[in-house]
């Protein structure tokens, strides 16, 4: 499969579910865990073959092929920038599902319609909703002046995870 445009592959079980071969062996720690496993919560979306999908309960088995984009392959996104700018970030456990599913929308619907918009799944307890909306909106209207998306920034296959030195 390719993860953030890098040809990835898992040495774990086939039955292993994308959000745990992304947080522990590749080490992409964007993607919440939220409801253990039930898809019920949102916060695992990820992008496969252009569609938001739960990666909690997609086995990595049945990913042979597949295009994944992760939060952090939507670094410099329209979205990420709007989120930004609508002040859109609270606590930040929802925003990056929230953000793959709301890309993977903008993606087959650049003008998305209100009930599109309200029909997104993922939910933020903190109460930002509004302006997680502003900022979807801010986004389709960004893309929609923009001649061609702006690119994602390629991740590393594994990534380090890098601690500073105590002071």
């Amino acid at each position: 499969m390719r993860v953030n445009g890098q040809a990835l592959e898992f040495a774990l079980d086939p039955a292993t579910p994308l959000l745990w071969a992304l947080r522990d062996a590749a080490n992409l720690t964007g993607t919440k865990q939220g409801c253990g496993g039930t898809g019920t919560c949102g916060a695992c979306t990820v992008i496969v073959d252009g569609s938001a999908a739960l990666s909690c309960t997609l086995p990595i088995g049945t990913l042979e092929g597949a295009d994944i984009t992760t939060i952090e392959g939507l670094a410099g996104h329209p979205l990420t920038l709007a989120l930004v700018a609508e002040d859109a970030i609270q606590c930040g456990f929802c925003l990056p599902g929230f953000t793959c599913a709301a890309a993977a929308l903008l993606q087959q619907s650049p003008r998305p319609a209100p009930e599109q918009l309200d029909a997104l799944p993922n939910r933020c307890a903190c109460g930002i909703q509004p302006r997680l909306r502003r900022a979807v909106e801010r986004a389709a209207a960004s893309m929609a002046t923009s001649p061609e998306p702006a690119p994602s920034a390629p991740t590393p296959a594994v990534q380090q995870n890098i601690v500073p030195p105590p002071r």
